[in-house]
Parts: C-alpha cells; sequence; structure tokens
C-alpha cells in the first residue's frame, strides 16, 4: 500500500501537468491549424482587446468626430474578431491571454500602461493629438503580426481574417496619418 500511494500521485501529478501543458500554449491537436496560427490568436486577442480599450475612451474625451468614427470603427471590428479568435483557440485547446497582463511587456504591439493612462486623463485636442499617432502605430503592430501569420500559418480562416485585418487596418492607418500630416 505505501507503495501504490506515491505511485498514484506521481500518475496524478503526471496527468495534471499534461493537461496544463496544453492550457498554456502547445496545442497539437489544433485541426488544420499550426502553432503560427495559435500564436497569432494568442498574441492578437489582447492587442485587439487593447484597441478596444483605447478606442473606447474616444467617445467622452475625443473633440474630434472623426476620431470618435475611427474609434466606432475598431471596436465593431475588433470585438467581433476577437470573438472568432477566442472560439478558435477554446476549440485548440489553446490558452485565451488577457489584454491585462500585456500592457508593457514585450509583446509585440501593446501600448505600454503608462500611454493608456496619459490618454486617460487627457481631453479634447490634446487627446486627439495624442491618440491618433497611438492608434496608428498600435494598428502598424498588429498589420505587421497579420502578414507574419499569411506567410507561416497554415488555417484557412486564420489567413482569411489576418488578410481582412491587413487590408482593414491599413485603410485605418492611411485615414489617420491623414489626419495627422
Amino acid at each position: 500500500m505505501r507503495r501504490r500511494l506515491p505511485m498514484a500521485l506521481l500518475g496524478l501529478l503526471v496527468w495534471v501537468l499534461a493537461g496544463c501543458s496544453t492550457a498554456t500554449g502547445a496545442a497539437t491537436a489544433a485541426p488544420g491549424a499550426n502553432q503560427a496560427d495559435i500564436t497569432f490568436s494568442q498574441q492578437m486577442v489582447p492587442h485587439h482587446q487593447q484597441s478596444i480599450q483605447v478606442a473606447n475612451l474616444a467617445p467622452e474625451r475625443s473633440a474630434s468626430e472623426f476620431v470618435k468614427s475611427v474609434a466606432a470603427k475598431i471596436v465593431k471590428a475588433e470585438a467581433a474578431e476577437v470573438q472568432t479568435m477566442t472560439g478558435w483557440l477554446q476549440s485548440w485547446n489553446a490558452a485565451v491571454l488577457p489584454a491585462a497582463g500585456h500592457a508593457g511587456h514585450s509583446m509585440p504591439g501593446m501600448i505600454t500602461s503608462g500611454q493608456v493612462a496619459a490618454l486617460q486623463n487627457l481631453a479634447g485636442d490634446e487627446f486627439d493629438r495624442t491618440w491618433l499617432p497611438l492608434m496608428a502605430e498600435h494598428l502598424r503592430n498588429g498589420v505587421t503580426m497579420a502578414k507574419t501569420v499569411l506567410s507561416s500559418g497554415e488555417h484557412p480562416e486564420t489567413k482569411a481574417l489576418a488578410q481582412e485585418i491587413v487590408e482593414n487596418q491599413t485603410a485605418a492607418i492611411d485615414e489617420i496619418t491623414a489626419r495627422i500630416s
């Protein structure tokens, strides 16, 4: 009996650790998807969540109808994309990473917590002058992430979404950049 208990505990530990490894990243049973597809969704979900967070500041803080309009488009498009990618990650048994855990970290394209705090303390034209280039840069980073999965991903739906992101965010960047110049 004394030998069975340690072996049972060891077996339980191996089983638990095996379950944890798929929940934190490398989901190998992803139908039609590879690690590039999984990583893209794991990084793009918090990236989009942060876009939404920053865009949601515009209705109350912005003096510009243009900024408010761009922000509303970002919220609508990216909220739907977050739902789609979250569904894929769940179906692949891969972790869905929260935006809050990445502000200021080395994950590509994230706005720092200091930049978000600064925006929260601005209003009117000052908010708009800060928000526009910050959002343009954030969207540029999203385009870079999408282009990466276009070249290395396998999941057709992920690649289709990535192409939409490249097209839509490039158009938004061009609109924003025209206003900044």
